[in-house]
């Protein structure tokens, strides 16, 4: 998630900058971690969503396929989803995995991303670095990012580490999920308002999006079968396991209707075949 997100900002805040127009070519090198893991966890696919625009919360996973292989086909694509550009993979996205930092960067992470933008003469436009630092997280070089993450919100049960977490829960009788379900209404309190819609509601939507991704995440890893992207020739194991999962429900007692009920997706499509003939197998 974090080079995605790291390329997306980079191509949106060009046009913040005024100077997506200008642009004829930008390059991605990655370092460290990056570079040594990076096809095989995806990120040369990561970078390329990115640029064009898109983000890990919003992108639509059916989506992700025919946009990688329509941009490795065309050699262009959409910066930012408004500027097209040439784009050459081979030559635009980088692994450099003999240096374990960018050159010049003044922090020392192995997650290092670095993002160029030419004019048609060739000559530099933009250049930034950021750093996955994990979880989906950023950094960008030369940025404290304590100060990056500074705001005007001021948040009922502020923590700096999960043992204060423990501390403030334990001293207002909280549990933790309502420490950080008050804390996030209060951020999006802090937001400009979306139709008059209270932050109560905006964060139960927002936890509603991330269970339903989360569900759709599991729904297509069981119904997929073949080998995992990355050059690996890793098999997917999941479709199969999910099918000795369904033979032991069956056998303690499950039925394929409960099944289908508790199942991501059981009612639907592949799914509901997939519990079908494990229940009758």
């Amino acid at each position: 998630m974090g080079p995605m997100r790291a390329a997306c900002r980079f191509a949106r805040e060009l046009e913040l900058r005024c100077q997506l127009q200008r642009v004829e070519r930008v390059t991605s090198e990655l370092y460290g971690s990056l570079a040594l893991t990076g096809i095989g966890h995806g990120t040369d696919r990561a970078v390329l969503l990115g640029l064009t625009g898109n983000e890990p919360a919003s992108i639509d996973p059916a989506a992700i396929e025919s946009t990688v292989a329509g941009i490795r086909a065309q050699k262009r694509l959409e910066l930012a989803g408004k500027r097209p550009i040439a784009f050459d993979e081979s030559c635009d996205v980088l692994f450099d995995r003999a240096t374990m930092f960018p050159p010049g960067a003044q922090t020392q992470h192995p997650n290092g991303i670095r993002f160029t933008a030419f004019d048609a003469a060739g000559a530099l436009l933009d250049q930034r670095t950021f750093f996955s630092i994990g979880g989906g997280f950023i950094v960008e070089d030369g940025v404290d990012p304590v100060m990056a993450s500074v705001s005007d919100v001021r948040l009922p049960f502020p923590f700096h580490s999960a043992a204060e977490l423990l501390e403030v829960a334990q001293e207002n009788l909280l549990s933790i999920d309502q420490v950080m379900f008050a804390n996030e209404c209060a951020r999006l309190g802090g937001e400009s308002d979306i139709g008059g819609e209270l932050p109560e509601n905006r964060v139960r939507t927002r936890i509603d999006t991330i269970w339903t991704t989360m569900k759709g995440c599991v729904q297509r890893g069981i119904e997929t079968e073949g080998i995992l992207p990355g050059g690996l020739n890793v098999r997917r194991r999941a479709h199969r396991n999910a099918l000795s999962t369904i033979r032991v429900s069956m056998r303690v007692g499950d039925t394929p209707r409960t099944l289908r009920q508790a199942w991501p997706g059981g009612s639907r499509g592949r799914s509901r075949r997939s519990i079908d003939f494990a229940a009758n197998r």
